[in-house]
């Protein structure tokens, strides 16, 4: 565990509890695929701040932001209205300037996972409009969090391979 002025960082990190509201609802009664990506972004962006102070307050001051490069889903379970959620992620990888993240959104009580995505961040200074390194400070962060989560990647399928069975 870390902490960040008082606030606990567990490995993985937990996201605050999000809940499916009627608007994410699509024709199928269940919630549409826009949303998980809103979901995870969300959840991404607590992380950033909380965990790696590179969050939505660091681009501000700083003139940096990650941009997400590639991302990868997969739908395991449907959400319906008023279903609670947790994401949790870790750090799968990472260099200087950029970041493999694991996320899994499951139930509150951790019984059903609903979706997984892996995502890979890449810092970027935006007014050249070029990556950039992560500041050391949160290079530093990023080791610890990497080696901390080495169990949970032992046991993680990364790089889920997507293609029709034949």
């Amino acid at each position: 565990m870390a902490t960040k002025k008082g606030y606990i960082v567990k490995i993985p990190f937990t996201s605050k509890t999000q809940k499916v509201q009627e608007s994410w609802i699509d024709y199928n009664g269940h919630m549409n695929v826009g949303y998980y990506t809103f979901a995870f972004d969300k959840a991404i962006d607590e992380f950033l701040d909380l965990s790696l102070d590179v969050g939505p307050k660091f681009v501000k001051k700083s003139g940096q932001g990650s941009y997400a490069l590639q991302s990868q889903y997969r739908y395991l379970s449907e959400l319906i209205i008023d279903t609670e959620f947790n994401i949790s992620i870790f750090i799968a990888d990472f260099t200087a300037k950029r970041m493999h993240l694991m996320l899994e959104m499951k139930s509150i009580n951790g019984s059903l996972r609903f979706a997984t995505c892996e995502t890979i961040l890449v810092n970027v200074d935006l007014k050249k409009r070029k990556s950039c390194e992560y500041p050391k400070r949160a290079k530093i962060k990023m080791e610890r969090l990497y080696k901390a989560s080495e169990s949970i990647r032992s046991q993680t399928q990364l790089g889920h391979p997507i293609g029709l069975k034949k």
